[in-house]
């Protein structure tokens, strides 16, 4: 969204963003020096990154458009902005020693709405901070750039992308490896619960088997054969605050178990006690890869790292059960759908210009 000018804000809105500006109590302000700019912090990685760096009393702040969210309530600093802001972001940056950069437009559906925008906003302003930005950057890539393969894969494996989402990122990568204190995870398919402030993700593999499991009381898949890299969302966040004061530099694959869709599906019926059924309808995303985050684990960017399949499928299986998640139905919850909502209202978020 286009940033507000402070002097036409709100009387009301901008007493309520003092408050929400509070850093929590207790947070240092002399960590080692180290200052923490998370951009996109107030998504669904970005939820379980604040709560680490709280917890280890990391100084930091949030840098977010709530292209998601119609407010944000965690009580940390806040700055609200557009990535696309060159000129805030120039403003904004020197006063951080660190960057973790987890803005984006992510998955492949919501990335094929609209390619220019996605250039926009995961490409170019990439290429603006590797030339404005003397920090240190970890950034937010994906295992999707892998696309299709049959064998185990690492970070000198070739590309295969098979979708305009993996492209935007391998052309991002290619100019942060530039950069000389740059950290890109290639992020396996995540899963789980964030959090308490965050949106639930149903539109990731483990999170949607395991609602419609529960919700269904049936579980059909699709294909089976095809298999991912996953790690728990609070496990991205641990690598990324790992990497803060690791030397690791480069490119680095982040997951911790490779499985099957069909072998996936059978755990998530025998916790949630569902029937699982296999179609042979042809499944339409053709990615397919094992990945190995050895690398990662040889750097120590893996230390701490303790959500398996099970916690992710649980935490999902015992929302739907309650009922505390909204109906699949509501669009929040799904990228794509969020985003072409955006654009057939004409939000601000999908201008062409800023």
């Amino acid at each position: 969204m286009i940033p507000r000018n402070n002097k036409k804000i709100n009387p009301v809105r901008s007493s309520r963003a003092a408050v929400l500006r509070t850093r929590v109590s207790g947070v240092s302000e002399t960590s080692n020096g180290i200052k923490v700019l998370v951009v996109g912090g107030a998504g669904y990685i970005g939820g379980a990154v604040t709560e680490l760096l709280i917890a280890k009393k990391i100084p930091f702040s949030v840098y977010d458009a709530l292209v998601y969210e119609h407010q944000y309530l965690k009580p940390v600093d806040f700055i609200y902005g557009d990535i696309r802001d060159y000129k805030k972001l120039k403003q904004v940056l020197p006063k951080y020693t660190h960057v973790i950069w987890l803005a984006a437009l992510v998955g492949d559906p919501g990335c094929q709405i609209d390619e220019w925008m996605t250039r926009a906003v995961n490409v170019e302003p990439i290429k603006w901070l590797v030339k404005n930005y003397k920090g240190r950057i970890l950034f937010a890539s994906t295992c999707s750039v892998y696309g299709k393969s049959d064998k185990m894969l690492d970070e000198s494996s070739p590309l295969n992308p098979l979708s305009f989402y993996a492209k935007s990122k391998i052309e991002a990568e290619s100019y942060l490896v530039k950069h000389p204190n740059t950290l890109i995870y290639r992020i396996g398919t995540a899963f789980g619960l964030s959090d308490k402030h965050s949106r639930v993700r149903l539109d990731l593999a483990v999170n949607m088997l395991s609602f419609k499991a529960v919700n269904e009381g049936k579980l059909t898949y699709f294909g089976g054969t095809q298999w991912r890299p996953f790690i728990h969302v609070k496990d991205i966040a641990m690598a990324f605050v790992n990497g803060i004061n690791n030397k690791a530099k480069g490119i680095h694959n982040l997951n911790r178990e490779n499985i099957s869709i069909g072998d996936l599906a059978k755990k998530i019926g025998k916790l949630t006690k569902c029937k699982i059924q296999a179609t042979e309808h042809p499944f339409q995303d053709e990615r397919n890869y094992h990945v190995s985050a050895d690398k990662a684990r040889k750097a120590g960017l893996l230390k701490g790292l303790k959500y398996n399949l099970e916690h992710g499928i649980q935490d999902i299986s015992s929302l739907a059960s309650f009922s505390r998640v909204s109906p699949e139905e509501s669009t929040v919850h799904f990228n794509d759908k969020h985003l072409a909502g955006l654009m057939k209202d004409n939000k601000k978020i999908w201008k062409k210009r800023i």
